[in-house]
């Protein structure tokens, strides 16, 4: 029995030292991934890392998300964006974890953005799915480097902690755009109200927009106020909808 839970021992420890070398390793890629990227360029506050040439286009989808990040308040100048143009939906994979099934993503803490596989001269980015599956890749830049804004002007702990709807309502409004127009996503919340799954994003969007420019409210108030969410989508489907 003795050698039995020994075994069991030395099996437990290597089995814990396995898993801790694979998970610093994993924390290690995501703070150093540019080996994994054999081109790279610097456009103004734009850092940009590639796993193909860069072309000419890149500069314009840039400016285009800068210009978009502008009109906000959180903006700030002096914070380079380090973007990863992964060209693959297997790589973002890997770099994204969790976050495998979207357009793109920026680690807590380590705040660089990875961006799926994407069309730098069509200024587009894909996620591998059938439906909803593209949308510009500026807008996608954009709506990223807000969520860094957001932690940036509010810490990396409230930041994450904030409501999805006020989060990505945020940087959705910013960004201006989505897979789907606005247009389409207030048909779709007229016809079908409890169940925003293929419009979730455009609504909070919509609650976003209704809170800033309809309500007067201001950017810090947006995200240090208690607010309820069911009434905010309550006022501004009132408000879309004209009763």
């Amino acid at each position: 029995m003795p050698t039995t839970r020994r075994k069991f021992s030395i099996l437990y420890k290597l089995t814990s030292v396995t898993l801790s070398t694979f998970g610093v390793a994993y924390l290690l890629l995501l703070y150093f991934p540019q080996p994994l990227f054999a081109y790279s360029t610097r456009h103004e506050v734009f850092q940009i890392y590639s796993r193909q040439p860069i072309t000419p286009e890149l500069g314009a989808v840039l400016d285009s998300a800068e210009t978009r990040l502008k009109t906000s308040p959180l903006y700030d100048a002096s914070a380079t964006r380090y973007i990863y143009l992964t060209d693959s939906y297997g790589l973002y994979a890997l770099l994204s974890h969790k976050a495998y099934k979207s357009f793109a993503n920026s680690v807590p803490f380590i705040d660089n953005v990875f961006i799926n596989k994407s069309d730098v001269a069509a200024d587009r980015v894909f996620v591998n799915r059938e439906f909803s599956n593209s949308r510009s890749l500026s807008g996608v830049i954009a709506h990223e480097t807000v969520h860094l804004f957001i932690r940036q002007r509010y810490g990396t702990f409230k930041a994450s902690s904030m409501p999805t709807w006020k989060n990505e309502g945020y940087c959705e409004y910013v960004a201006g755009d989505s897979t789907i127009t606005v247009e389409e996503g207030i048909r779709r919340w007229r016809e079908n109200r409890s169940d925003d799954m293929s419009y979730r994003y455009i609504k909070y969007h919509l609650m976003v927009k209704h809170l800033l420019e309809n309500e007067g409210m201001s950017v810090d108030d947006l995200f240090t106020k208690s607010l309820d969410e069911n009434a905010v989508a309550e006022r501004t489907f009132a408000a879309i909808a004209g009763v």
